[in-house]
Formats: structure tokens, C-alpha cells, sequence
């Protein structure tokens, strides 16, 4: 792809997605499936799921709070299927995952095309795998350090890839605007 015009993030009447578009469509995704694993964890699989109660006083009245969290396992859980949901997704018809479609985005590769399973997997793995391994060994400081390392190129690149996308040779790019 070549270059139009002046603007850095034209490559031949297709614009490159920027830095905080991506980032809302993945807390989207991040959303529904988190809600998921929680539906999940609670009806299906309670290993997934901590329940704690909590007692509180609020003007002479007291109260039982109940508060859920994901366990380790749910924690793990929550990292293999943002992946595989990711993965899917983008390597689907519509080449985006919800989130991607609600803000106009999808993944293709660098000529414009459609990636393969194995290409959307492989585009996942850098983002999800070391906070799979820090939840698993309890190092919890390392949790989001690959992703956020991952994502910092995005605005400081030609082409606006993260490390990830430069990793599997993929473009996420914004839909053009409707024609009226």
C-alpha cells in the first residue's frame, strides 16, 4: 500500500485506526467477555468465581454486602477466552470483534485482505499470554506490562501498529464513512 496525500495514516483511501479508538473497542470486548466468564463462573463453573461477605454500618443500620470476584482460575479462564474470542472474530467475515464493529475497526492484513485464524491468534498472544502467566504465578506487578508495552507504538508509527500487530503483519483500520 502507498501512501496518500499528506495525512501519515492514509495508505490508498483506507485510514489506519489511531491509539484511543482501539482502546475503547477493547474495553468493549473486555467487558462482554468478562460478563460472560462472571454468567459463567456463577451458573456454571463456580471454581471461576469468589464470593466474600462484608458487614457494614451505615447510620445505625447494619448491612450485608456480598461482592464476586474472579479466582485464579477465573482469572485464567478470562485471559484464553478474550484470546480465542479476539481471534475468531477477526479472522471472521466481519474482521473485527463487537467492539472493533461498534467503533468502525477492523483487522486486515497488509495488503487490505482478510487475516487467518492462525495470523488473529498470533496477533492475541502478546497481549493476553503474560497476564494468563502473571495471574497463574501470582506475579501480579507483570499484569498488562506486555500489553501496555505492546500498545505504546501505535501512535508513534507510519503504519499505527502495536508490537502485536507488527508481530503478525496486520492493519487495524477505520471503515470508511457512509456515502449519502
Amino acid at each position: 500500500m502507498t501512501e496518500q496525500g499528506s495525512d501519515p495514516g492514509a495508505t490508498q483511501g483506507v485510514f489506519l485506526a489511531g491509539f484511543w479508538r482501539r482502546f475503547a473497542a477493547w474495553l468493549i470486548d473486555t467487558v462482554i467477555v468478562l460478563v460472560g466468564v462472571y454468567l459463567v463462573g456463577l451458573f456454571l463453573w463456580p471454581g471461576l468465581v469468589e464470593t466474600s461477605t462484608h458487614s457494614s454500618q451505615a447510620g445505625g443500620a447494619s448491612m450485608e454486602v456480598v461482592s464476586y470476584s474472579l479466582s485464579w482460575l477465573g482469572s485464567v479462564v478470562f485471559g484464553i477466552a478474550l484470546g480465542v474470542y479476539t481471534a475468531l472474530q477477526e479472522s471472521g467475515r466481519a474482521q473485527a470483534t463487537l467492539g472493533k464493529r461498534a467503533l468502525g475497526l477492523r483487522v486486515t492484513n497488509l495488503d487490505g485482505g482478510r487475516v487467518s485464524l492462525l495470523t488473529a491468534g498470533l496477533r492475541c498472544w502478546p497481549l493476553y499470554l503474560p497476564g494468563i502467566v502473571s495471574m497463574v504465578t501470582g506475579l501480579n506487578f507483570v499484569v498488562g506490562i506486555a500489553a501496555i508495552a505492546a500498545c505504546l507504538a501505535i501512535p508513534f508509527n507510519r503504519r499505527r501498529q502495536g508490537l502485536h500487530d507488527m508481530i503478525a503483519r496486520c492493519l487495524v483500520v477505520r471503515r470508511p464513512p457512509p456515502v449519502l
